[in-house]
């Protein structure tokens, strides 16, 4: 499959990304890469006609990064890496999916989130998706 790359349209990034160096070292460990289809900045859908009290709240969002994965039974997981406004670290969320069509967003969510994970937990959850 193909990823899709999407080029970041706000400013570097002000987050301390603080991950344990076993995370970072594990993030260059993705054994599922091959279903990559996307990985970038969180992409939440913007109205032309929303308020601006909105777009400022959504520039909360700005920092985040995303990765959409899919499998061939038809299921994958949208992987959020964001700072918890209570914690030091960085954590993923994560939900699982049912792919829907061929683009990296056309999917329904097939599960609740399941959150404040490690690195090592998306690998473990995206493997038992995987085997679905």
């Amino acid at each position: 499959m193909t990823v899709a790359n999407f080029t970041a349209t706000s400013k570097p990034s002000s987050l301390n990304y603080c991950m344990d160096a076993a995370e970072l070292f594990g993030e260059f460990q993705d054994r599922h890469i091959a279903h990559l289809v996307y990985e970038g900045p969180y992409r939440l859908h913007r109205r032309a006609e929303a308020q601006q009290d909105l777009f400022t709240l959504l520039r909360f969002f700005e920092d985040w990064r995303q990765r959409i994965y899919r499998f061939e039974n038809r299921l994958g997981a949208s992987a959020v890496l964001y700072q918890p406004l209570h914690q030091a670290r960085m954590r993923w969320d994560l939900i699982i999916t049912e792919v829907l069509g061929e683009e990296p967003f056309a999917f329904r969510y097939a599960d609740s989130v399941k959150r404040n994970l490690k690195w090592d937990d998306v690998q473990s959850i995206l493997d038992g998706i995987k085997e679905r």
